[in-house]
């Protein structure tokens, strides 16, 4: 069986200049991980799910579609006036995470409302958790900033914690009645984790993010190119957009198409290098090798026709038996993977046999083989069969040539062409290349190009249907108001506020009040109303000025009665305040005299009520209209005839008498007279 896991291909057997020339071109492969005790090291599934209460826990990064929860960063216990509450944060992804697509209390799915909270049982009533992330990057690039654990605990947790670039899951659970915790919280409080689309992919190719990017050779490239987390600056651009490429063809199932290679990893950061991309590689069936020029490249698993072939006249010597030893044949794989349908964890497939294998040579030994990077059924079940091609080929070869080798240099398949021996253009796989500073020797595999091609659609299925994204929780609860009304009829005036409820049990309105754009908010008085409303009034105010309201949820704490939101506001901002709105009678004239350039008087009878303050007496040009008039002056009296004089000018002039209530309402104006030069 071939050495498993290997990073370099290449046998380097000379010495000097002929060997560094070698090294320097030497074909980098990574293979399958067959055997567990041979396979690429790091975290199983069951791992990423399960917090770490550890101080020196290890920072994952996830990259694709994965299941994960992360490192306590704060957890403690606070009381806030009605409730005693356990605040959680874990830190979950380094670079970040995208979206959160379904949320998991101890091992089981939840479904939350657009603000986080559970809506499942039994955590759905007086429990009331509530689940919220932070991305870590972009607009949200501080996963610690959670402006709730500074007001909560301001000597603990400050702006200074800002857990930069790391994406964070704040979990918060109510105390219970001690009765109903066998109930809600039979093992304490319960572990989160969450089906998470994880950190922007690094693309090589532009430099660029690549959202919700489950691409196989993406993540390659971001796990070994990325400025921050990768170590490769030399890359071969074009192979990694052709592995990209092949990786998103779809492929034919039993209940629609996928795409050939998908892949979801989450990996430590103090893991090696090469452990992750070898996961990375097996998930899309890939190799990777270094080009003549220095650069690394990949490809993914799809049949490539060689462009080299070996003639027989380039052979010096040439050994060529059975394909696989029979002491070590494997002839079954049992792939696992991490299967969404079982809560996005470790599973294994059904066994893959190599059919041909079988009949050739009988029944050998079963290996498993791990694809964790893998979450299709099918797509694990198509590597095993390209892996057990490469396992039992129908030939091994070791050929030995001299300069015809330089050409095999970079390339990873090669024809053979001997027809004596029944090898027609024969494809075969490069094992291994060596140089002795006279011959080149290489080790070479018989291909299969079918088990690269064939897709069995009887292995497939449907598939998974992806979920939904959920809320992150940064939408509040909230209080829409329906109707600001100025109440007159009950005393000195007042505004009565109304409107809805749509939060969570436990949460309590409240409504405050200021005068327009500067006193500070004074807190409503609340009044009765229907279930799922509220109403709110303000104490009497002034006539005649404006003022602001909002609404929210929200309590106040402490010796202090410091108000801390827990909404936010919704808000109407200049409500006039007018407190009678009923303008008096017009004034009735009884008599007016004057001329231009002398004096007018002017008698009338005016409102008498209750609506009645004082009348004014205006003037305009002579035969202009009363919008144009200006006042002259005003009358107080209260008497059934009051007397007005006012001089009129050389130039002529038009006069108007005008009443007001105390709220400054109008009436009507009435002419007094037109006194033309």
């Amino acid at each position: 069986m071939p050495q498993v896991g290997v990073w370099l291909v290449a046998t380097i057997k000379a010495g000097g200049a002929a060997a560094f020339a070698l090294k320097t071109v030497a074909s980098l492969a990574l293979n399958f991980a067959v055997a567990k005790l041979t396979a690429p090291s790091g975290p199983r599934p069951q791992e990423i799910t399960t917090e770490a209460r550890s101080s020196n826990a290890k920072r994952y990064r996830h990259l694709g579609m994965v299941r994960a929860s992360g490192v306590l960063a704060f957890y403690d216990w606070v009381h806030d006036g009605r409730y005693r509450r356990l605040y959680k944060l874990i830190a979950v992804a380094e670079g970040g995470m995208q979206s959160v697509q379904q949320w998991y209390l101890d091992g089981e799915p939840v479904s939350v409302d657009a603000d986080g909270y559970v809506l499942t049982a039994p955590y759905n009533g007086e429990a009331k958790v509530r689940l919220r992330f932070r991305k870590g990057y972009g607009d949200e690039l501080d996963g610690g900033d959670w402006s709730e654990l500074r007001e909560m605990f301001p000597d603990a947790w400050t702006a200074d914690h800002r857990l930069r670039g790391v994406g964070t899951i704040l979990a918060t659970f109510n105390a219970v009645d001690t009765e109903d915790i066998p109930k809600i919280y039979p093992g304490g409080d319960p572990e989160v984790s969450a089906v998470i689309i994880g950190s922007p992919a690094y693309w090589v190719g532009n430099g660029e993010s690549q959202l919700s990017n489950r691409n196989p050779a993406v993540h390659l490239s971001d796990v070994l190119c990325h400025p921050k987390y990768g170590a490769l600056s030399a890359s071969d651009v074009t192979g990694f957009q052709a592995a990209r490429d092949d990786c998103v063809v779809n492929v034919p199932t039993a209940g629609g198409t996928r795409p050939r290679y998908r892949s979801g990893i989450s990996y430590a950061l103090a893991e090696p290098m090469k452990d992750t991309a070898q996961k990375l590689l097996d998930a899309m069936g890939g190799r990777a090798w270094i080009t003549p020029d220095g650069k690394l490249t990949v490809e993914a698993g799809v049949w490539k026709a060689p462009t080299v072939t070996i003639e027989e006249r380039h052979i010096v010597e040439m050994d060529y038996g059975a394909g696989t030893e029979r002491i070590s044949r494997v002839t079954t794989l049992v792939p696992t993977y991490v299967a969404p349908e079982a809560r996005w964890q470790e599973t294994s497939a059904d066994p893959v046999e190599d059919v041909a294998a079988i009949a050739r040579w009988g029944e050998g030994e079963p290996k498993e083989i791990d694809l964790l990077a893998v979450q299709h059924f099918g797509q694990a079940a198509h590597l095993a069969t390209q892996q057990l091609a490469k396992m039992n080929p129908a030939r091994r070869m070791t050929i030995t040539l001299r300069s015809m080798g330089f050409l095999l240099i970079g390339e990873i398949r090669v024809s053979v062409n001997i027809p004596r021996l029944g090898l027609n253009n024969v494809p075969f796989w490069i094992d291994s290349l060596s140089f002795d500073g006279t011959n080149f020797t290489v080790d070479l595999l018989q291909a299969d190009p079918a088990a690269i091609a064939d897709i069995s659609i009887a292995r497939e299925g449907s598939p998974h249907p992806t979920p939904q994204d959920v809320s992150s929780g940064a939408a509040s609860v909230s209080t829409p108001i329906t109707a600001v009304t100025v109440v007159t009829s009950d005393g000195p005036p007042f505004i009565r506020v109304e409107g809805t409820v749509q939060g969570q049990p436990g949460f309590r309105a409240m409504g405050q009040y200021r005068i327009s754009g500067a006193g500070r908010w004074v807190d409503m008085i609340r009044e009765d109303a229907a279930t799922g409303l509220y109403s709110f009034r303000t104490a009497p105010l002034a006539d005649l000025r404006e003022y602001d309201v909002r609404t929210f949820f929200g309590q106040r704490r402490g010796s202090d009665g410091q108000l801390m939101l827990e909404s936010t506001p919704v808000s109407v901002t200049g409500v006039d305040v007018v407190a009678n709105d009923t303008a008096p009678a017009n004034p009735v004239l009884i008599s007016a005299t004057g001329a231009a350039g002398g004096t007018l008087t002017v008698k009338f009878t005016p409102d008498l009520g209750v609506n009645y303050w004082r009348t004014g007496l205006y003037r305009g040009a002579a035969g202009s209209a009363f919008a144009s008039a200006t006042l002259v002056k005003w009358a107080y009296d209260t008497s059934a005839e009051v007397t007005m004089t006012a001089p009129i000018p050389a130039a002529g002039a038009r006069f108007w008498l005008q009443s007001q209530n105390q709220s400054q309402v109008k009436s009507g104006a009435t002419v007094v007279g037109n006194y033309p030069a």
